[in-house]
Order: structure tokens, then sequence, then C-alpha cells
């Protein structure tokens, strides 16, 4: 597939600008690690906190899955012994 002259040019500025970051990696890094670190600090607290929600939340449904089946299991022990074994349908009771 032939190569437009569009992103020939995208190619070699793109080329270009990376051989300059390259060279001047020790000054970029000298002048932009304080902003780096701050912004990392920020997105760390932000992750842990939305980790934390997320946890709360599972923990939430778990805890309502929990209950909704220990009631059904309750209820459904309450339903059996309250009912007769054997079909009354005769009209006779045991």
């Amino acid at each position: 597939m032939p190569v437009t002259r569009s992103e020939l040019l995208f190619l070699c500025g793109g080329a270009i600008a990376g051989a300059v970051a390259a060279k001047n990696y020790d000054k970029i890094k000298a002048k932009a690690g304080p902003i780096m670190a701050a912004a990392g600090a920020a997105v760390g607290d932000a992750y842990t906190a939305a980790a934390r929600r997320v946890g709360e939340r599972v923990e939430a449904m778990q805890d309502a899955m929990a209950e909704a089946s220990q009631n059904s299991t309750t209820a459904g022990a309450a339903e059996t012994s309250a009912t007769p074994h054997f079909s009354t349908a005769n009209g006779t009771s045991a």
C-alpha cells in the first residue's frame, strides 16, 4: 500500500521528535520529574479511593446475597416443617 505525503510527513516528524527527546532526555527528566511525581501521587490516591469504593460495593453485594440465601434457607426449612409429608387429598389428616 503506498504511503501518502501526509503520512510520510507525520512519520518523519515523529522520528525527529523522538530523536530530539532522546538527546535531551536528562534535561526533560529533571524538569518534568517533580510534575510527574505529583501527578503519580494524585493518580495513586485516586486509584486507591476507587478500589476502596469498589471493594465496599462488592462486600455489600456479597452480604446481601448471603442474607438472601440465609433467608431463603430459613424460610424453606419453616415451610418444609409446616407442610405435611403426605397428601391430604382424600380428606383424612395425619
